[in-house]
């Protein structure tokens, strides 16, 4: 999660895509060897790693550190098992992330801004809707977008427009584009803000009802 499209991004504004596929807690393995083949078939998908519950804790331990209640109720069992990948080509990353949302033994895919040095200077916010969003908080999350200082090119987009869109960017990508379904896409509104240290108002984003996530990504896939 416009305006804006990879062909108009500055070449130093398009960064990589890190892409996060956590498995249920009763995956098999059967199906976590599918889920792994799947991922090593996309294209323009990179780098891909198993994560263990217990990678997992040492690395929620490590971002912790500083939150010695939250460490505390840390347990190795609690962790989910999860793929680590790498989007090198971001104006195709929502397409897998949506396809592999449907891949038996998937609890949920997280994109985000891969760690890249240095990071764009600009990034992409995409707000999506709950399906169930009511009008009232269909208005409320458009008036707290709109609200932000430094948010630029607010642009609404429906299901359908983001199905032609995502369709249009994996043409030549292998059979990515005929995995992808209408109805696995998303409304959201779509816009992009500078990438700074300073609370940007984004998190508020998140807790708004109605609101089905905030992933905030380069240029190059809004």
């Amino acid at each position: 999660m416009l305006g804006l499209s990879a062909c108009t991004s500055e070449p130093e504004e398009i960064a990589d895509v890190a892409l996060a596929v956590f498995l249920d807690n009763d995956v098999t393995v059967a199906q976590k060897g599918s889920v792994e083949q799947r991922l090593r078939s996309m294209p323009s998908v990179t780098e891909v790693a198993f994560e263990t519950r217990e990678q997992t804790y040492e690395r929620q331990k490590a971002d912790l550190k500083d939150q010695p209640d939250l460490l505390a109720t840390l347990k190795p069992e609690h962790m989910p098992e999860l793929f680590r990948a790498t989007v090198t080509d971001a104006s195709i990353a929502e397409a897998v992330e949506l396809v592999l949302e449907e891949v038996e033994g998937v609890e949920d895919v997280v994109l985000r801004i891969a760690d890249v040095d240095p990071l764009p200077s600009r990034i992409g916010v995409i707000v999506r809707l709950k399906p169930s969003a009511t009008g009232e908080q269909r208005a409320a999350v458009e008036k707290a977008v709109r609200a932000l200082p430094t948010a630029k090119s607010v642009t609404f987009e429906d299901r359908d427009a983001a199905y032609e869109r995502l369709r249009k960017r994996c043409r030549g990508k292998g059979d990515l584009s005929t995995q992808l379904q209408p109805q696995m896409t998303h409304e959201s509104w779509r816009f992009e803000m500078p990438l700074t240290k300073q609370g940007s108002g984004v998190s508020e984003l998140m807790r708004l009802d109605g609101v089905d996530g905030v992933p905030l990504a380069p240029l190059a896939m809004l």
